[in-house]
């Protein structure tokens, strides 16, 4: 196609043209007859037109050849003091083929509000005003949207610029797709106080846990299938690029507090095919509740690993409750995951939905399904539930499910609090922050079908009335 261009008689008679979807029939059908190749057409289809070389953009409302040039000639015109960095970022900037893949170096001064926002097991987070904001989408040089708020995300003990710094921004530019379910990097700016760098991320409302905390009595299966359904695209937008997230948990799904979701934090993203002979970080990190057994005892981090993550999350979107979150997270936990145990609840969960559940967190990794056919499989049952198919089976199991947990009436110590929100109590030792797991002579990974392995009743911590719960399958949409 890169041969293949449009001839100036072409452009002129269609640079006045709207997006494609927008025009009208005797347009669209003088579109058909001047662009004969049909991967020309479908590239006018998606891109539209740039009025500057007068050929097809390379994405939406972006021409990477002028953009590139226009970055190239604004090299001179910054520097952030580092030459690795500088060469990192001029890189991607002539690589990029779409806006929401171009990254710049920010100076902190164009930063204002910054206030703490929340610390993980790598780095810590800060909200800010971008006073500038990104560049605008469509193709005009220069041109930004003005006031943006922004995370600024910084990695402990990054003073000095490290390979992993650099390697998480990298795969955060892979990754990115127009699906829009993986969170944006900006750029990269660094705080003078600290001398440490920082990622320039975009900003969302909170993170998936705070989100179920404060509106789980309010979520219907529909927005729960959609929180499924976005964390599934964001999970395959990383996977059909070759990568491994490599630490799949709820902390790292933000969410708009409605019902989107959005996957986060590639800081330990790696390419599916290294092993760990050929990493000299051969350590396991990560939040243990959602670390596949093969991993824990050891063996390599896979994508279907990441499918594993996938399915506790998923049961936690369903249930509302942090996974294990009133034992402790130590080897004692680690040694019956490999053993069986799963996360339980008395609440209930339409069958369907947990038949999904339970194939990703099958302790056979060859068992677990991809993370294109969890999408299909989560996206179909969203559909069925959002267009109110009466005579799908999700449907009478939604129905099932929710009459079973309005009748439940559960003798639980800590019910809903005066705000509506979840109530529990979370153990002392339940660490749901990314650290080192160092566990040894663990068992061999099996699924097993008593999921009563530590002799307790796991629901006690959390004593919830659940006819309380307003969860009416035909609740509108927030």
């Amino acid at each position: 196609m890169d041969e293949i261009k449009l001839s100036d008689d072409v452009f002129e008679q269609i640079k006045d043209f709207d997006h494609y979807y927008f025009l009208t029939e005797e347009q669209k059908s003088l579109i058909d007859k001047l662009i004969i190749d049909e991967e020309l057409k479908e590239c006018y289809k998606e891109n539209g037109l740039c009025r500057n070389c007068k050929q097809l953009n390379t994405g939406r409302c972006y021409c990477q050849p002028c953009k590139s040039q226009y970055f190239k000639q604004n090299f001179k015109n910054w520097t952030s003091g580092n030459h690795d960095v500088d060469e990192f970022i001029q890189k991607a900037q002539l690589k990029a083929s779409d806006s929401y893949k171009v990254i710049e170096w920010i100076e902190y001064d164009k930063f204002e509000d910054v206030e703490y926002l929340a610390k993980g097991g790598f780095g810590t987070t800060f909200k800010a005003v971008w006073k500038d904001g990104p560049f605008r989408d469509y193709n005009i040089q220069g041109e930004r949207k003005g006031e943006t708020k922004v995370a600024l995300k910084c990695l402990h003990n990054s003073q000095d610029i490290t390979a992993e710094f650099l390697k998480e921004v990298e795969s955060n530019i892979l990754a990115l797709d127009d699906d829009d379910w993986i969170v944006r990097c900006f750029g990269i700016t660094k705080d003078p106080k600290t001398n440490n760098f920082l990622m320039v991320m975009e900003l969302k409302n909170g993170s998936l846990r705070q989100h179920l905390n404060n509106n789980f009595i309010s979520l219907n299966w529909e927005s729960k299938l959609f929180n499924l359904q976005c964390i599934a695209c964001g999970l395959k937008d990383i996977h059909n690029k070759g990568l491994i997230h490599h630490d799949f948990h709820c902390g790292n799904i933000l969410s708009d507090f409605k019902e989107d979701a959005y996957v986060t934090d590639l800081g330990l993203c790696q390419p599916a095919n290294v092993k760990s002979s050929q990493n000299s970080n051969k350590k396991i990190y990560g939040v243990l509740p959602y670390v596949a057994p093969e991993v824990l005892r050891g063996n390599e981090y896979t994508q279907k690993s990441d499918i594993y993550g996938f399915g506790i999350i998923a049961y936690e979107i369903c249930t509302g409750l942090p996974p294990y979150y009133n034992i402790a997270h130590d080897e004692f936990l680690a040694m019956k995951i490999c053993k069986g145990l799963r996360p339980t609840s008395n609440y209930k969960i339409p069958q369907l939905i947990f038949d999904i559940i339970n194939q990703c967190w099958d302790a056979d990794p060859l068992k677990r399904p991809n993370a294109e056919e969890v999408r299909e499989s989560t996206l179909k049952l969203y559909k069925n539930s959002y267009d109110n198919e009466v005579n799908s089976v999700i449907y009478g199991q939604v129905k099932e499910a929710d009459e079973k947990n309005k009748e439940s009436s559960l003798t639980i110590q800590s019910p809903l609090s005066s705000t509506s929100t979840l109530s529990y109590m979370t153990h002392p030792h339940a660490v749901y922050t990314s650290r080192l797991l160092d566990f040894k002579n663990l068992p061999e990974p099996k699924n097993s079908d008593n999921n009563d392995l530590l002799g307790v009743e796991y629901s006690d911590s959390l004593k919830m009335d659940f006819t309380k719960l307003d969860i009416n399958p035909k609740d509108e949409r927030n």
